[in-house]
């Protein structure tokens, strides 16, 4: 027989033995435990780890989590990318369904097969670079360019308008601009300011795309302030009603800024209240056209645990759920803010909008290797009759007291 076939033969019979070997391999295990007393319906595990390349040497291996005592499997979604480490090993980002009782404790085995399934959902994606419009059962998210609008044109990946289905079909838009355009800066010789969505192709924007989570990450100086270096993840879920928007920015040299803020959302006139959070766990329910007073005289806290805008006699909402709010600098102290605080504001009579004032009307010097970091959930939902506000409470308590999950290697 000729060398070259002896060769060929030999190279597949390594293919068909590491394939073999592969299958149902156990590459980790997961606990995960529920610690605050909350039954659980729909969430997901998600977890970073560092597994050996030859794992994905493999074409069509796929992973699926598999209960301790049980034959149940559940299919794994997973991105990762090689490390840049002597081990020469690969990072992956695991994520996978689970529903828990309150305070029970799981163990799952991560295995790897080569039967992986085509994973229902209702999340969706379509278009391309930063022009996308992302969705599943509860809104669909419109992070595309309108060229009609001047501040909507630009290529930022930012969202543009929201669509509150549920049999609602609310559209959440803002004439004047963007829905989403936090953060925002601006320093003392430009007349306006300036916000995320003014990014014009960020030169990092990764799309992550699966059956459980499609995420985008952005990076790149932040427009006309060389001085920012922006960070941007949005993470949109399916069977969940929320999305997620993670922020940093990060100062790479000295910069004096008059106005810095975050967790804005700006929409055209239509909605009728404002509820929210205090951190002492009080709750505040007023009528927006009410609300002067009583703000004037308190205003919402910079770490208030949540709040929304909801409209009463067409019975949608729309609230932010703050996870992380964190102004630690790169040596870890504080970060300069100025009047720190929540605001509800309006701009031509016919917007409202809520943000986060990190630095508020104030002349500031941010040195370099300061920080600011935020991490949001953005939910849709319907008033309740009985109790308007059920929603935000039930996954405002979930959210921000997530599943403990701890990974062990083999």
């Amino acid at each position: 027989m000729p060398m070259i076939a002896l060769k060929i033969i030999f190279t597949v019979l390594i293919f068909i033995t590491g394939i073999l070997t592969a299958r149902d391999e156990t590459i980790l295990q997961v606990n995960v435990k529920e610690n605050y007393g909350l039954d659980r319906e729909l969430e997901y595990v998600e977890f970073s780890c560092q597994l050996e390349p030859e794992v994905y040497e493999n074409n069509g291996l796929s992973f699926y989590a598999q209960e301790l005592n049980s034959d149940q499997k559940i299919d794994c979604q997973i991105s990762y990318k090689k490390e840049n480490t002597t081990d020469n090993k690969l990072l992956a980002r695991i994520i996978f369904p689970v529903s828990f009782k309150a305070n029970e404790e799981k163990q799952y085995l991560i295995k790897t097969t080569i039967e992986g399934d085509l994973v229902p959902s209702d999340l969706k994606l379509s278009g391309q670079g930063t022009d996308l419009v992302i969705e599943n059962t509860f809104y669909k998210a419109d992070l595309s360019k309108n060229d009609a609008v001047e501040p909507q044109s630009h290529m930022s990946g930012q969202i543009r308008q929201i669509l509150i289905k549920m049999g609602i079909d609310q559209l959440l838009t803002n004439a004047e601009d963007r829905v989403h355009w936090a953060p925002n800066f601006k320093r003392p010789e430009l007349e306006y300011y300036t916000t995320i969505a003014h990014w014009q192709q960020p030169k990092v924007n990764e799309i992550s795309n699966g059956p459980y989570q499609i995420s985008t990450l952005r990076e790149d100086l932040a427009p006309d302030h060389p001085e920012i270096l922006l960070t941007a993840r949005y993470r949109f879920y399916a069977g969940l009603p929320y999305f997620r928007f993670y922020s940093r920015m990060e100062m790479i040299d000295n910069v004096w800024l008059e106005l810095l803020r975050n967790d804005e959302m700006t929409m055209d006139s239509m909605f009728t209240h404002l509820a929210f959070k205090r951190p002492n766990g009080e709750i505040v329910d007023v009528e927006l056209s009410k609300r002067y007073e009583l703000l004037n005289k308190r205003p919402i806290e910079n770490d208030c645990p949540w709040l929304c805008f909801y409209n009463f006699d067409k019975g949608f909402a729309f609230g932010s759920i703050r996870i992380k709010y964190e102004n630690t600098n790169m040596i870890g102290s504080d970060s300069p803010t100025y009047q720190a605080h929540t605001q509800i504001g309006e701009w031509l009579q016919s917007i409202k909008y809520w943000n986060r004032r990190l630095i508020h009307d104030h002349l500031t010097l941010v040195p370099k290797g300061s920080c600011y970091r935020e991490d949001n959930a953005y939910i849709v939902f319907r008033i309740n009759d009985k109790d308007k506000l059920q929603d935000i409470r039930y996954w405002a308590e979930r959210i921000r007291q997530p599943l403990q999950v701890n990974i062990q290697y083999p």
